[in-house]
């Protein structure tokens, strides 16, 4: 009888083990659910302010405010509210990206220099190019199109650089191609207009094609000894639309019209600065002046022939 009633009594004890077993899990769950319940609702990702308590060097107690990071707790990661990997803070301020402001751009070397053909009172009309002759490539050959002189001579090639203006047949004369010494030599004129540029920016070096440029010049007046001969500066481009070749940027064309200038200088030359008028100002061909960043348009080329018939030598200073 003893032994059945400390036997029932060992079965009370278990259950009331397991019973208290249970709802100790089930308090823990409601507990757990409730905070994540909470925390789903409650949870404002917004910077908060809180009070920092320091202590100064003379030992008094100092209140400022902060802005606190929001707490990230492991219920957090459940309901989704956090990434769950560890957030990183920067101490470094973050700086826009600053672009060099654009300066602007003296279009030759030396303006003061006594080469250049400075603008005249009176514009010429177009009798003046009556005995000029135009030698270049096709941005001269742009010029004669579109432009609307109604006067000169013009030889002209598309691709012409100074390697070939020199020796190759690229003149028609109507029935065959000649040099363009050959073609010079057919007739008698009183004004050379000569313009070389992006064909030549990467041919050669420039102690190299200043001395090739002299040569031709000097072989062009030889054959035309009265002429007077205007150098045209070789014009900027619009280097974001440029296609052809990376040496064909403005860097290039400062460098060759240094020669230019220098080459003007020491012959006696004229130097027409036709940058004066299709520049930015900030050394590049004005925005929008041509399609392909390299061939004027023809509004521009008209702004090219209003230069030229404000820009050129009168006798007396020919004499001079």
């Amino acid at each position: 009888m003893a032994q059945g009633r400390r036997r029932r009594r060992r079965r009370r004890s278990e259950f009331a083990f397991v019973l208290k077993l249970i709802i100790t899990v089930a308090l823990v769950i409601f507990v757990f659910e409730g905070r994540l319940i909470y925390t789903m609702f409650t949870f404002d990702s917004s910077d908060k302010t809180v009070a920092v308590e320091t202590e100064d060097a003379s030992g008094s107690i100092q209140e400022s405010t902060q802005s606190a990071e929001p707490v990230v707790s492991d219920s957090m990661y459940l309901a989704g509210l956090a990434d769950a990997g560890p957030a990183v803070s920067s101490t470094e301020p973050e700086t826009e990206s600053e672009t060099e402001p654009l300066t602007e751009h003296d279009t030759v070397t030396n303006p003061d220099s006594s080469a250049i053909v400075r603008e005249q009172e009176e514009a010429v009309d177009d009798s003046y190019f009556s005995d000029a002759v135009f030698i270049g490539d096709s941005r001269m050959e742009g010029f004669r199109n579109t432009s609307g002189i109604k006067e000169g001579t013009f030889f002209t090639s598309v691709g012409m650089s100074l390697d070939s203006m020199t020796s190759e047949e690229i003149i028609s004369d109507g029935e065959d191609m000649i040099t363009v010494a050959a073609a010079l030599s057919g007739g008698t004129y009183g004004k050379i207009y000569l313009m070389l540029g992006a064909n030549d920016l990467g041919e050669y070096s420039w102690s190299g094609f200043q001395s090739g440029f002299t040569s031709v010049t000097e072989r062009f007046l030889e054959i035309q000894p009265d002429a007077t001969l205007y150098v045209c500066s070789c014009i900027y481009v619009e280097e974001d639309k440029v296609a052809t070749g990376d040496y064909i940027n403005n860097q290039n064309v400062d460098s060759l019209n240094a020669v230019l200038l220098e080459v003007c200088e020491e012959e006696g030359y004229y130097y027409l600065d036709l940058n004066e008028v299709l520049s930015d100002g900030y050394g590049s061909l004005i925005e929008d002046a041509s399609t392909d960043g390299v061939h004027l348009s023809a509004e521009y080329c008209k702004v090219m022939l209003n230069y030229l018939k404000t820009h050129y030598v009168s006798e007396t200073e020919e004499d001079i």
